[in-house]
């Protein structure tokens, strides 16, 4: 299996974020794994830029 770029956002949607969350760290042992975390109420337009290029460079995004 080729390495995948994932990419998990964290929204506060997904009420078993935790198990999701688990198994993306043992996905990081063979695949390029990041997490932005969309919950923050601080983010920046600079934050949104990169959570915009980080979603167009990804193979898979996972919501949470």
């Amino acid at each position: 299996m080729n390495n995948l770029n994932i990419l998990q956002l964290n929204t506060g949607l997904f009420p078993d974020a935790q198990t999701v969350t688990a198994a993306l760290r043992l996905m990081a042992a063979t695949h390029r794994v990041a997490a932005i975390d969309l919950t923050r109420r601080d983010l920046r337009e600079s934050d949104w830029d990169a959570a915009i290029e980080a979603i167009l460079s990804a193979d898979r995004i996972i919501s949470i």
